[in-house]
């Protein structure tokens, strides 16, 4: 499997022809099929589908992309690393985050990282899913989790600071709590089946009276509208805090949490430039104090 051959591959892919994609390469197009068909035979698999009149990439074909490209790109990092050419940030980039962290703080800022980095593409899967790295062959994962043991490395992006919230008009009809226990007597409105709530004091409640939903955003609209109390992360809530839309509730008794946002990506890999500069890009906004953080500091949360 040579060079040459992956180029040629991903040169079809984006031109949908083996013709184009033989001048674009200076080969002959009996030279270019030729290498199409001896590379078909060492993956094992049909690259594309060929007709007269047309070629379209096969589900493994297209399946195929991502690694060819991140191969490329590898050895290319690898040989300016060795000749000690700096190698700028370029290639497609394959990211993958939480649904409602990306529509909220990631892709209002990705603009800015397109200025920044002309000749980076972008290609952006949001899925509240825990999604497969290598199979998913992505480049970079943004992660709003525990960080637990795996073979990938980590950079810490920003706290996940989560807080017991309220609207107003919830906390004026039922009352606000003083402690944990008090809890047991509200309604409250739950994430999936996170119906323990853990605090810094060892103290755990298991609230029973519940709304449970399976979405963060749907989950903070029902607490906005006075459905109960919920676990909320700052970076979801904090501009219905600030606004007052939501109150925070036991600010004297935090709440048990060791989930951060982080940026993940495989150990095993050379880390390409693009990388890098999505993550150093993110660092800036993120840390040491995230946006969403500077308009509730006046309130007790931490």
């Amino acid at each position: 499997m040579d060079v040459l051959s992956l180029r040629l591959f991903l040169r079809i892919a984006d031109l949908g022809s083996v013709t184009a994609a033989a001048r674009d390469l200076s080969l002959s197009p009996a030279s270019a099929s030729a290498r199409l068909v001896k590379l078909e035979d060492t993956v094992g698999f049909r690259l594309f589908n060929r007709t007269t009149r047309a070629v379209s990439l096969t589900t493994d074909g297209a399946e195929f992309v991502p690694y060819a490209r991140q191969a490329l790109e590898t050895l290319q990092t690898g040989l300016d690393g060795i000749s000690g050419r700096r190698m700028d940030a370029q290639g497609l980039l394959r990211v993958t985050m939480p649904a409602s962290f990306g529509r909220m703080h990631v892709i209002p800022v990705l603009r800015a990282f397109k200025d920044r980095y002309p000749r980076v593409s972008l290609d952006l899967r949001l899925s509240d899913d825990v999604l497969d790295v290598a199979e998913g062959a992505y480049d970079l994962v943004i992660r709003n989790a525990p960080l637990k043991d795996s073979a990938l490395v980590a950079r810490k992006l920003a706290s996940d600071h989560r807080v017991l919230a309220a609207s107003p008009d919830y906390l004026a009809r039922y009352g606000v709590p003083r402690k944990p226990a008090d809890l047991t007597g509200h309604h409250c409105v739950v994430l999936s089946d996170f119906d323990t709530w853990r605090f810094e004091s060892g103290e755990s409640v298991v609230v029973g009276n519940s709304t449970r939903v399976n979405d963060g955003e749907a989950m903070r609209s029902l607490i906005e509208t006075g459905h109960g109390i919920g676990v909320q992360s700052l970076w979801l809530i904090g501009e219905q805090l600030a606004r007052g839309r939501l109150e925070p509730v036991l600010t004297d008794d935090p709440l048990l949490n060791d989930s951060a946002i982080w940026a993940l990506y495989p150990s095993n890999r050379i880390v390409p430039p693009k990388v890098r500069a999505m993550i150093d890009f993110l660092l800036e906004r993120f840390h040491p104090t995230p946006p969403w953080v500077d308009g509730v500091a006046h309130l007790s949360v931490r």
